[in-house]
């Protein structure tokens, strides 16, 4: 299912669903609208049949049908049953007498000559209606169904005294149907409600969708062009063009690791020529048979010197190519310890100087092995720089590692690119190296959560390494 269609289903579906909910506030509304004005007139109709039915002063005229007046010689004795303009009413006088009279000429009674049709031919009576007319249960409404007709009754007390009952009831066909029409309606509104909000989501989702199909040409573009030049236009300040600007910012991240890793072998390879030159060049002369023998054992030293050279080199190219990211497990490191060790490595390597060293306990989170030949790489510039019987100055204080020598400093010009890979200053091309020992300083410390420094005021070095807690 692609997004386009997940994004109009769902248009389509919250639609439905809040047109729903509206269909059935409204329908239910609507219904118990109409029941009430069935009620109310009921109530009405039912006043006025027992005023009139209790001898009320009103014209003879205005009674109902069958109906008559307190007084009147042609009063009803016992129940009464009539029609409306819009429906039934029943006027039960004694609810006690009318069942003794039902009984009495019931069709059962083999004396009976004579039926009861206004108490027995409408709506049976129940005990709720029993109770009514005694007072003892208030009036109340229900739905019947009298000669296939639905209709709503009103039962209430006929005055105030005595077991009378007045019932008055409504047909519920034309409310019923009022409400079929608004049933359909509703319906009719909520699914085209629903169809026309799932149209307009697509035709909007194909829209809002535009850039991020976008989007997706430019990465199939990349995949089989390999262009990482590429970019997206980014317009607006909306989601999609955020995302927009992430990917043209991914794009440029990996142009720049391409070319990092373009500049890392053709660098490599330049700097592994000199030393397989020579060290070619070296097996060859031990290859020599007329090679005099006292010339040999230079040669071999040399040999030898040239493979400790390439070995040295190829490790510094192994973690260089990391850039900075460390594939090592990471323990709590003692850094007081690990200075201390490469101080004594140091002086093994360089008797002829002197080194200061003022440490304190200190541990952080890292990968000692890498920790150590980032101290190792530091020491060995300052004894490589540093005049014979010189000092170095070694300090560890709050997680800053300080090592300061007494050389001759390093050019303002050239200070900006120390760290940077395969980087060597005019004056240290005549010295051993790859050129990437301060490179993998920087690296480490960057991936402990730590920053690089270098300070050279013409008296000497001082490269600070931070190292913070985590």
């Amino acid at each position: 299912m692609t997004l386009r269609t997940r994004l109009t289903l769902a248009g389509g579906g919250a639609v439905l669903v809040a047109l729903t909910v509206a269909a059935l506030v409204i329908f239910f509304s609507v219904r118990s609208n109409l029941h009430d004005q069935i009620d109310v007139s009921l109530i009405q109709s039912a006043q006025n049949v027992a005023t009139k039915t209790l001898g009320a002063t009103l014209p003879a005229g205005k009674l109902p049908a069958g109906g008559y007046a307190k007084g009147n010689p042609h009063a009803p004795t016992g129940p009464l049953l009539g029609t409306e303009a819009s429906g039934y009413f029943q006027i039960i006088p004694s609810l006690t007498r009318a069942n003794h009279q039902a009984v009495a000429i019931s069709p059962g009674n083999p004396k009976a000559g004579v039926t009861l049709p206004a108490l027995n031919s409408f709506v049976p009576l129940t005990k709720s209606d029993t109770l009514v007319a005694s007072g003892t249960a208030s009036p109340y409404f229900h739905d019947v169904d009298f000669r296939g007709t639905p209709l709503r009754v009103y039962t209430t007390r006929l005055g105030s005294t005595g077991d009378g009952l007045v019932r008055t009831a409504r047909p519920l066909t034309e409310a019923n149907s009022t409400l079929r029409r608004v049933e359909w309606l509703l319906v009719a509104l909520t699914i085209g409600g629903a169809a026309a909000a799932a149209l307009l989501g697509r035709l909007a989702a194909g829209a809002v969708l535009q850039p991020v199909r976008a989007l997706a040409n430019a990465a199939s573009d990349v995949t089989a062009t390999r262009d990482l030049k590429r970019r997206i236009p980014v317009d607006g300040h909306d989601e999609i063009a955020s995302l927009a600007g992430n990917f043209n910012a991914m794009l440029s991240a990996l142009d720049e690791s391409q070319q990092a890793q373009q500049q890392l072998i053709a660098d490599a390879s330049h700097e592994l020529r000199t030393p397989l030159t020579a060290h070619r060049a070296n097996v060859e002369l031990l290859a020599r048979p007329d090679l005099p023998p006292e010339r040999r054992p230079s040669a071999l030293n040399a040999a030898l010197r040239g493979i400790e050279e390439l070995s040295q080199l190829v490790g510094d190219l192994i973690e260089a190519a990391r850039d900075g990211r460390s594939i090592d497990t990471r323990s709590t490191v003692a850094l007081d310890e690990v200075v201390a060790g490469a101080v004594e490595r140091a002086r093994l390597r360089a008797p002829a100087l002197r080194f200061e060293l003022r440490v304190e306990p200190y541990a952080v989170p890292g990968a000692r092995a890498r920790i150590e030949r980032a101290i190792d790489n530091v020491l060995d510039n300052a004894v490589k720089w540093s005049p014979a019987g010189g000092t170095i100055d070694v300090e560890l204080m709050f997680g800053n590692v300080t090592v300061r020598d007494a050389g001759r400093g390093i050019d303002p010009a050239d200070l900006p690119h120390v760290f940077d890979r395969f980087y060597r200053a005019a004056d240290a091309r005549g010295f051993p190296g790859s050129g990437l020992g301060l490179a993998i300083v920087k690296q480490t410390v960057d991936d402990h959560g730590g920053s690089a420094q270098i300070v050279s005021d013409g008296r000497g070095t001082v490269v600070a390494l931070r190292f913070d807690h985590p």
